[in-house]
């Protein structure tokens, strides 16, 4: 069995983070979302300052841990999927009808994107974890953020529970530090690459193909 694993914040996301769209949705419905808990949460996350959302993840200190999934599962539905171009979504069901196992490898928080599994139809999406205490965020990770080769090992672990052979995958990046698990599948593929991941493909013959950003 093979299969698709996707990056996401500048892959399926071209041009954007799933934390930015997030703080965006925030600004846009932080005084019409209901209940009324949500509501209190997105008035007050408006004010995370946006350099914050790539160093650290102190702004979700304090933050109640379901309150943000339910949060997350309105979000997803109502903007981040809106933000995944079209051609990004046929290449999923190109994917799906080739009989692949399909996920997102991700260092978005998986409370953020855990949504998209049942949204695109996948089998997995992992993220980086956030720690919890007392059904609270602490503002720390819980683990390593997955990026780099904790890519690859959060892979090669998903593989083994799918039971897919990750050197017979194709996986799909944006950043440099997506060279780790490129290099790791049969059927690497650049998308939308900063300068130095289009440097490596040029030299490596990996191809590259350019997602469009949606603006809505």
């Amino acid at each position: 069995m093979k299969a698709a694993l996707f990056d996401l914040d500048g892959t399926l996301l071209p041009g954007t983070s799933a934390e930015r769209e997030f703080i965006r949705f925030a600004l846009q419905t932080g005084k019409q979302t209901t209940p009324e808990a949500i509501r209190a949460f997105l008035s007050w996350i408006v004010h995370i300052p946006t350099r914050g959302v790539q160093s650290n993840k102190t702004y979700f200190g304090g933050v109640n841990m379901d309150l943000l999934a339910e949060t997350a599962e309105t979000f997803c539905q109502q903007q981040l999927t809106h933000h995944i171009p079209d051609q990004a979504k046929r290449l999923i069901e190109t994917h799906r009808a080739a009989g692949d196992c399909l996920g997102i490898v991700s260092g978005a928080p998986q409370l953020l994107i855990a949504p998209l599994k049942d949204l695109l139809d996948l089998d997995f999406v992992v993220g980086t974890k956030l720690a919890c205490k007392q059904g609270r965020l602490t503002g720390a990770l819980d683990g390593l953020r997955v990026s780099g080769s904790e890519k690859v090992r959060q892979s090669e672990e998903v593989a083994r529970t799918y039971g897919f052979d990750l050197r017979e995958s194709a996986a799909y990046g944006n950043a440099f530090d997506d060279r780790f698990l490129l290099a790791e599948v049969a059927h690497p593929v650049v998308v939308n690459p900063d300068r130095r991941l289009a440097r490596l493909a040029r030299k490596k013959g990996w191809p590259i193909c350019i997602f469009s950003r949606r603006t809505t």
